[in-house]
C-alpha cells in the first residue's frame, strides 16, 4: 500500500478544516441587530458592522453613545461606548459570551444612565441577536 495517499489525503482534510475556521469566527457578524435589555426598562440596541474591524454607527441608548471599541466573533461580545459630548465619560461597558444552548449571549453590563450626573449601573445582561 502506499503511504503518500493517506498523507495526502490527512493533509487535504486539514487544509479544508483551516479554511473553514475563520468563516465560523465571524458567522456572527452576519447578524444585523443586537439587543441587550437591562434592569427593567433599560435597553441597549445597535447593528453589527458589515465589515470586521468596524464599529457600530448608531446605538439607541437612553443618552448620545459613540462606540469606540466593538468585537464580535468566536462567540464572544464585547462593545465599548462613550458619551458623544464628552469623550472621556464611559456610557456603556458590555462583555458576554455566547449561551449555546439559548444562542443569545450573557455576560456583564456596566452603564452610566445620569444626565449631568454620574448614575452607573453594573449588572448581568442578556444580549440577542436578530434582524429588525
Amino acid at each position: 500500500m502506499n503511504r503518500a495517499v493517506p498523507a495526502l489525503a490527512c493533509a487535504s482534510l486539514a487544509l479544508l478544516t483551516s479554511l473553514a475556521l475563520p468563516t465560523t469566527g465571524f458567522a456572527d457578524a452576519k447578524a444585523k441587530a443586537i439587543t441587550c435589555p437591562f434592569l427593567k426598562n433599560g435597553r441597549l440596541t445597535f447593528d453589527v458592522p458589515a465589515k470586521l474591524g468596524g464599529l457600530p454607527k448608531d446605538i439607541d441608548y437612553d443618552y448620545p453613545a459613540k462606540a469606540t471599541s466593538f468585537s464580535f466573533r468566536n462567540g464572544n461580545l464585547s462593545l465599548i461606548a462613550m458619551d458623544e459630548s464628552d469623550p472621556s465619560r464611559v456610557r456603556v461597558v458590555v462583555s458576554a459570551q455566547r449561551n449555546k444552548k439559548s444562542g443569545a449571549y450573557e455576560g456583564q453590563i456596566f452603564v452610566d444612565m445620569g444626565g449631568n450626573q454620574l448614575m452607573l449601573h453594573n449588572g448581568p445582561v442578556r444580549c440577542t441577536v436578530g434582524s429588525e
